[in-house]
């Protein structure tokens, strides 16, 4: 079926709740076909009726649910004007903004984080992903995705048929749903998208102070500047820091966590002082 509206994918999405119990969504396209924007047109049709949502933003790069290098989950609590709105419950650390990357760390995020929004009993499950679509390794990636969190619905956006291929090799008779991209989404430069991640580090590590930490926990050699996860209990990811200062035994980090880490494991990505991205030299 396809259809332009994305009124009408909110109701197929919410007529599901009268066949599924708890359904799952998962959004599929590339970059800047407007799939971020129909999760917040459907979370909001659901909070209008009055349901619980639970929100997996999967889009590492450009992530809204939480910082960059990250898959985060979050339950809005009302009507939102942007995926950002939404504070993470939970994050899963992949450790890089290029899910070509890190496939396994998004493969094994996302599995937790649909167990994890199972478990917090919302009326519906929405998971925006990446825009990695074009190429044998982004259509394996997303085949293998899907695979692994089995949705009850795909949402695939596409200008010019680019998502084919996935969808001709999808199993499972997973209900699916085309819609063309709106004229009205306009995409975004690298350098925008640049600039949008900048934003979101900086809002993410707004309230963040500098902590003290055991060279001994940090994985590898840490290095001035490398974006850390900072993991707990459970090996459960706390949030994310900045590396400022290696000292002899000791590691400096800016960070938002307050509660004991117990292990730091360092991104493929490092950051200035104005939050500007560098790659990180590998060791």
């Amino acid at each position: 079926m396809e259809i332009a509206d994305r009124d009408i994918a909110a109701r197929v999405a919410l007529d599901m709740l009268k066949r599924t119990q708890q359904p799952l969504i998962y959004m599929l396209g590339c970059t800047d076909v407007g799939k971020t924007h129909t999760v917040t047109r459907i979370a909001n049709m659901c909070c209008d009726h009055n349901l619980k949502v639970a929100v997996i933003d999967a889009d590492v790069g450009q992530s809204d649910v939480g910082p960059p290098c990250c898959i985060g989950l979050g339950k809005p609590d009302g009507r939102i004007q942007k995926l950002h709105d939404i504070p993470p419950c939970r994050l899963y650390f992949v450790g890089d903004t290029s899910p070509a990357c890190c496939i396994e760390n998004c493969l094994r995020g996302i599995a937790a984080a649909v167990q994890d929004a199972k478990a917090l009993k919302p009326d519906i499950i929405l998971v925006d992903s990446t825009g990695w679509v074009e190429g044998e390794e982004a259509c394996n990636f997303k085949l293998r995705e899907i695979t692994t969190i089995n949705p009850s619905l795909i949402i695939a956006i596409e200008r010019d048929n680019e998502l084919s291929e996935i969808i001709r090799r999808l199993t499972g008779n997973i209900p699916l749903l085309r819609l063309r991209v709106d004229e009205r989404v306009v995409p975004r430069t690298r350098d925008e998208r640049r600039r949008m991640r900048i934003v979101s580090y900086r809002r993410y590590l707004r309230n963040a102070k500098l902590r003290v930490f055991a060279s001994a926990i940090v994985e590898g050699q840490p290095e001035t500047g490398t974006l850390v996860g900072l993991f707990g209990n459970n090996d459960a990811c706390l949030g994310l820091g900045v590396i400022r200062n290696v000292n002899e035994g000791s590691v400096v980090i800016f960070t938002p966590v307050e509660e004991p880490v117990n292990r730091i494991r360092p991104a493929r990505v490092k950051l200035t002082e104005l939050y500007e991205e560098q790659r990180r030299n590998e060791h």
